[in-house]
Formats: C-alpha cells, sequence, structure tokens
C-alpha cells in the first residue's frame, strides 16, 4: 500500500528517526520504543516493509524476523547480534562499526577457566592479539552470521559484503592492516557507569558467564552486549558529520521471547545509563507486536498505554514525554479514504460502469479495513470485477499457491500472530471461533467452559487489546468488542459447526442469553435473534414501542439485528400478519430487513438496496409513535438505497 494508507503514523515514525524531529517529535526529545500492536493481519509487517523502503541507504537501518530463522529462544544475544551486522550495511555518510560488540564476541568465542587470575588475564590478552589478523575476525563474523543472519533475509553475497565492511570499518587503514582494539578494550573498564574494572579481567568474567543458562548470569551479560552496542553507535554517530538521521531497528514479531528480551534489554540499558549522565545513543527502534505478549512481559499490558493509531495526530511532545520509554499503537482499520486511494491508484484495472466509491464502499464494509483482507479482495476483485456482487464467494475461493481459501488464511493469521508460544495451535483457533459469539470480552466470559481444557486457561483470549481493540472513541476500562471483520470470519466458523459440537452456534448463543443479566433486554433479545427466535424479538419490541423513546427503541434495535444469522436457510418463509397488526408487521419486516443487512455477505446491490427501501417504508409506517426519529431514520436508508441505485 502507498504511504498516504498510514499517514499519520508514517509522519510520526519518521519524526522518530529524523534528528530534528518535527511538530510533534522535538529534537531533544527521548523517541521512546515504537511497539505495532493489532490482529494479525493489521499491517504491522507493512509499515515496517514501507519504513525500510522509505530509509534504506538513507541512514543505517536493519530489519530483523526471529522467526525467519525459527527462533523461539529466550536469549537476545540472536537478535542483538543480528542488528550489530545489519546496521553495518553501507549508508552514504554513515560508517557504523562495532568494536566493542566484536571484542566482546572475540571473548565469548571460549570460557577462560584457568584458576590462576594472572594467567586468565595473560591469555585473554593474547587472544585479543591473535584477532588483530583481520582474517581471524572476518572467520569469526562469519560464524556470527551463520547464527543471526537468516533473520537478515541476507543472501551468500550478502553475507560476503557485510563481513568485508565490518572488517574494514574496524580499522581506519583497512583491511590490510593490524586490527586495534585498545579504545574497545578500554571501554571495558568502566563501560559508561564509572566502573574501575581491570578490563581484561572483565572480559574474562564475560567469557565465562557466556556459556551460564542462569537466568541472572545471562542478564547481566545481555546487559554488557547491549551497553558495548549502544556505545559503538554514539562513537559511530559521533564520527558523522551533521547527520540527519538516526539509526533504526525494525523488529518484527516482537512477541517472540528472544525479541522481546531484546527490548527488554534496551530499556534496562538506557535507563541505568540515564542515571549516569550518559548521552542519548542515536537509535530508534520500531517493533511489532500482536498486542498482549510483549506489552504483558514487558510489564506495559492496560488499556489506557494504547494509543489508538487514528488518535496519533494528537499525539504531542507532552505525551511522549509521559509514554516513558515506550509508545504502544494499535493499527485500526484501514480508512475509507485510504482504500479509496488505494482504488483510484488502480483505475485502469476496473470497468467504466464501477464508480470508485462502490468498489471502496463494497470492500469496507467486508473487511473493515483489516489490512491483509482488503489487499486480497482487491487483487481479487481486479481479476473480476463482476465479483463485487458476490463478495462471499472471494472469501471462500482458495487463494493462489495455497491450499486455503481466502477466510481460512486469515483465520489462520489471527490465530498464529496472537500467541506466538501456542502458533498454529488448532485448539487456540478453535476457542477463538467460540468466543466470536459474545459480543464484548465481559460477555466471553461465560463462554470459557466451552472452550478446550488446555486453552481456558489463556488470559489472552480474553484479555488481548488486538483482539478486543479499543478504539479512539471507546472507553478505557471496557468492556471491549472484536474489530467486526474480526469476528465475523470466526462467526462463520461457529455457523458451520454441527449441532453435534460441544461449542456449535445453538449451544454457545443459548448460553450467552442464559447468562445475560436481566436488565439487558436488548442483549439477550440479540442472542434470541442469532438463535432464529424472530417472533420473540418481534413480541416485545413491539411491547417497548410506547414504553421507551423512538431513540431509545431504534438503538436497542441496531443492538438486536447487529450480528448476522450465519448458518445455512432453515424451515419454510416467516409467517405473515394480516391488516389487523400493521404494527406488528412493520417490525417484522424492519427486523428482518436490517437483520440481513447486518451480513456483510449480502454484497447484490440490488438485494441490499432493496432491503433498505423496506426499512425505510417500515419506519415511516411506525412514525406515529415518534415522527422525529423514525422519519430521520427512514431517510438515512432511503439514503443508502439511493446511492446502491
Amino acid at each position: 500500500m502507498d504511504v498516504p494508507v498510514r499517514s499519520s503514523l508514517v509522519s510520526l515514525i519518521d519524526q522518530f528517526i529524523q534528528v530534528d524531529g518535527g511538530p510533534q517529535v522535538s529534537r531533544d526529545a527521548a523517541r521512546p520504543t515504537v511497539i505495532l500492536e493489532g490482529v494479525g493481519g493489521s499491517g504491522r509487517s507493512r509499515v515496517l516493509d514501507d519504513t525500510w523502503r522509505r530509509w534504506a541507504r538513507k541512514t543505517p537501518i536493519v530489519k530483523v524476523d526471529p522467526l525467519v530463522r525459527g527462533d523461539d529462544s529466550d536469549s537476545m544475544r540472536s537478535v542483538l547480534t543480528a542488528v550489530m551486522l545489519g546496521l553495518t550495511a553501507e549508508a552514504p555518510g554513515y560508517q557504523v562499526s562495532f568494536p566493542r560488540g566484536v571484542l566482546a564476541h572475540i571473548a565469548m568465542s571460549g570460557p577462560i577457566e584457568d584458576a590462576d587470575p594472572k594467567k586468565s588475564t595473560g591469555i585473554m590478552r593474547q587472544r585479543i592479539n591473535d584477532y588483530q589478523d583481520p582474517s581471524l575476525v572476518a572467520t569469526l563474523l562469519r560464524r556470527l552470521l551463520s547464527l543471526a543472519g537468516g533473520s537478515l533475509g541476507l543472501d551468500a553475497a550478502g553475507l560476503d559484503r557485510t563481513i568485508e565492511e565490518m572488517t574494514g570499518r574496524l580499522s581506519r587503514s583497512g583491511l590490510r592492516s593490524r586490527l586495534l582494539w585498545r579504545e574497545a578494550l578500554a571501554w571495558f573498564q568502566h563501560q559508561d557507569q564509572g566502573f574501575r574494572h581491570d578490563p581484561e579481567h572483565a572480559l574474562v568474567r564475560l567469557s565465562l558467564q557466556a556459556a551460564v543458562r542462569n537466568v541472572g548470569v545471562r542478564e547481566n551479560v545481555d546487559s554488557l552486549l547491549m551497553a558495548a552496542l549502544l556505545a559503538d553507535l554514539r562513537d559511530s554517530f559521533d564520527r558523522a558529520v551533521n547527520h540527519p538521521s538516526r539509526a533504526v531497528v525494525l523488529l518484527d514479531n516482537g512477541d517472540v521471547p528472544s525479541a522481546t528480551q531484546f527490548v527488554k534489554t534496551l530499556v534496562k540499558v538506557r535507563n541505568k545509563l540515564a542515571r549516569h549522565q550518559v548521552p542519548r545513543d542515536p537509535l530508534t527502534v520500531i517493533t511489532a507486536s500482536g498486542g498482549y505478549t510483549l506489552a504483558d512481559s514487558v510489564g506495559l499490558y492496560g488499556r489506557a498505554a494504547q494509543w489508538p493509531e487514528s488518535a496519533l495526530t494528537r499525539l504531542s511532545t507532552d505525551d511522549l514525554d509521559k509514554t516513558g520509554p515506550w509508545l504502544r499503537v494499535l493499527l485500526e482499520g484501514i480508512t475509507t479514504d485510504a482504500i479509496e486511494h488505494i482504488v483510484e491508484a488502480d483505475l485502469t484495472w476496473w470497468p467504466s460502469s464501477l464508480g470508485t466509491g462502490t468498489i471502496t464502499s463494497a470492500v469496507r464494509r467486508l473487511t473493515g479495513g483489516h489490512a491483509e483482507a482488503t489487499d486480497l479482495v482487491l487483487a481479487r476483485l481486479r481479476d473480476d470485477p463482476e465479483l463485487i456482487d458476490d463478495l462471499g464467494r472471494v472469501l471462500s475461493e482458495h487463494l493462489p499457491d495455497l491450499e486455503q481459501t481466502m477466510d481460512g488464511y486469515l483465520i489462520n493469521k489471527i490465530t498464529v500472530d496472537l500467541s506466538p508460544r501456542r502458533r498454529f495451535d488448532e485448539h487456540l483457533r478453535g476457542a477463538l471461533i467460540t468466543l466470536a459469539g459474545a459480543r464484548d470480552n465481559d460477555e466471553a466470559q461465560c463462554l470459557t467452559p466451552l472452550l478446550d481444557n488446555t486453552v481456558q486457561g489463556e488470559p489472552i483470549l480474553l484479555v488481548s487489546p488486538s483482539l478486543w481493540p479499543v478504539s479512539s472513541a471507546a472507553r478505557v476500562e471496557g468492556p471491549w468488542a472484536m474489530a467486526p471483520f474480526v469476528r465475523f470470519l470466526l462467526l462463520r466458523e461457529l455457523a458451520a459447526r454441527p449441532d453435534s459440537h460441544q461449542a456449535c452456534w445453538t449451544r454457545v448463543f443459548e448460553r450467552l442469553r442464559d447468562h445475560t443479566p436481566d436488565q439487558d433486554s436488548c442483549g439477550r433479545l440479540h442472542h434470541e435473534l442469532a438463535l432464529g427466535n424472530r417472533e420473540t424479538v418481534v413480541a416485545e419490541l413491539l411491547g417497548l414501542l410506547d414504553k421507551v423513546s423512538g431513540i431509545e427503541w431504534l438503538d436497542c434495535l441496531d443492538r438486536i439485528v447487529a450480528t448476522p444469522d450465519l448458518r445455512p436457510p432453515r424451515g419454510g418463509p416467516a409467517s405473515a400478519h394480516g391488516a389487523a397488526e400493521p404494527r406488528r408487521a412493520a417490525v417484522s419486516q424492519l427486523v428482518t430487513a436490517l437483520h440481513q443487512l447486518a451480513d456483510p455477505l449480502l454484497s447484490d446491490r440490488g438485494l441490499r438496496r432493496g432491503r433498505y427501501i423496506i426499512a425505510a417504508e417500515e419506519c415511516r409506517r411506525l412514525s406515529d409513535v415518534d415522527p422525529l426519529s423514525f422519519l430521520k431514520r427512514a431517510q438515512r436508508y432511503q439514503k443508502l438505497a439511493d446511492a446502491l441505485a
């Protein structure tokens, strides 16, 4: 997608990367780690890719995806190594090198276990002297690249170039000179924290601790490696004259343990260095997360700390100061204007009989702006624009090169991105389908007994801010509802379950109905309608007509019809009511029309127009109850019908 699709987010990210910042980020402002949160397919990786394309070869930048090489360890060292290697790539005006980092890896190449402190430091001194030979350093770097290069997406030629660049930059005299480690070695004495260590003894200790599995020891090593990385970056950028931008780390799949540990260690070390008044490092970090695992592991879980994407234009310098070291951004659906921009950019694909507004509204109504679904649906419509009146077929078709339908693929992506620890877990997928019956996560709690035992204790199922997002207009304290398109996809799967399933459509909505509080009559009627009990709903709505205002009645109606009944048609046609019951007939027709319109797969424009005309007419018939409210609603439905003419 083009840059304008997420213009406010793009602008903010660019301000974090530029040294001079911009209207929202002052030059001297601290740059928090940006966490892009959202359900699978919401476009988190796309934002990282777009940032890479805008800034590659303009500033030192690296994109790391731990899952590319199957990294599910809880050690951040592979990520840090990939960052160190990736930032070495050529960028005009910058010569980034990592002598402290390389020296640390020289020390960690093997433990020095001599009990005599003098002998052990002598062995370390000899090891450092041996690594004055650039060929030995190149061998070490090749070994490191073999461990971390996959997450950088480097091919063989790219590996060779990176090794040559890194080795060359370790000596200002070029590859043929001896590599000198004096400045890097001196840093291990103070480590920017006022220590007075013997630097060689500090490296001996590092060589011993590197292989220790104890959590506390591992954190000590990780912190030292991170501090070395940041010190190398500061030195490298100090040598760059009038550099306009900062180094950038784009970290995909931030919920993977190694990635989570990387960002936790970064913030921990930055806080420690700030207490010693060390100048801020020139590094901007942007990571992508499913919205729960990373935030929870770093103690950030909570809706109040999250900024919906649509609210970013209101983010001020004062707001950034309050966010601390993290800025959590919830990616929302692509707006109607943005989708229309994408459609208009491809006018050659569309027949003249279809206006861009028609295409845009149909796609937006189905996908709710879900980024990947929008891409896939638009791509299919470009091949066959006539399918705009049959979007159900689009969702059900197999994707090219995949043995999956579009809707199945999207559900799997949502499931996988929700919890890296339970990737490709059918039990988790099944739980999401069951919970989709609930209107919000409070209501979903009564459905947990229907879940498989292996997932009943998963907190993400009820509290994940990507699965149950907060819109910019919602109450932060909850309850929270699934994004409509995500819920719709899952409801289709729920409707397809056989009646014998322990959590079939009927069992789910009966349980929801039976657990609805007495005072929530609209909620109870919502579940009754989902169960197909239309006459019960009509009768109660008819009784409410003279008891509440027209606005209240219509609001209740909207909530009742919000969930389409996606099960195959059952039974015969609905019974008609005689002329003696015109109100009942009007309410019945209105409920039926609006319930059908709630289904995004009712994409045939003629059928949708007909339903809106019916809804408008029935609202006029009921206008004797509250003329202003019902006639205003009738006018709205008529406008929607006219737009489909």
